[in-house]
């Protein structure tokens, strides 16, 4: 790998790119872990879900969140119990901001503006 890299420099500036990245987004989400309260922590974990899983409804302009994670798992990745993040879950979509099934997320277009 390290030959590869040397000899590669295209290639090497790729992988020093991807590392980079996923620095910084395991540096935003501990940040988020210790500074910000559990509704903020959703709602950003949501806008990076809608970033890697995401696309736009071309009628309607609600982004859709086909994810792969079940309820612990949500909670678990935020820092939570299962029930706060059912609880809060709820809050958003009684405010409007998104629905919500099983394994999928429809961020409306008040949460994403």
């Amino acid at each position: 790998m390290i030959d590869l890299l040397r000899d590669n420099k295209e290639f090497s500036l790729k992988v020093y790119k991807f590392i980079g990245y996923r620095f910084k987004k395991l540096e935003r989400r501990i940040q988020l872990l210790l500074f910000k309260d559990t509704k903020t922590r959703l709602k950003e974990f949501i806008k990076e879900l809608a970033e890697e899983f995401g696309y736009e409804n071309r009628v309607t302009k609600d982004t859709i969140i086909r994810h792969p994670y079940t309820q612990k798992e949500l909670a678990t990745l935020i820092g939570t119990s299962r029930p706060t993040l059912n609880v809060l879950l709820h809050e958003l979509q009684t405010d409007g901001f998104l629905r919500f099934t099983r394994k999928e997320i429809t961020l409306l277009k008040s949460f994403v503006s």
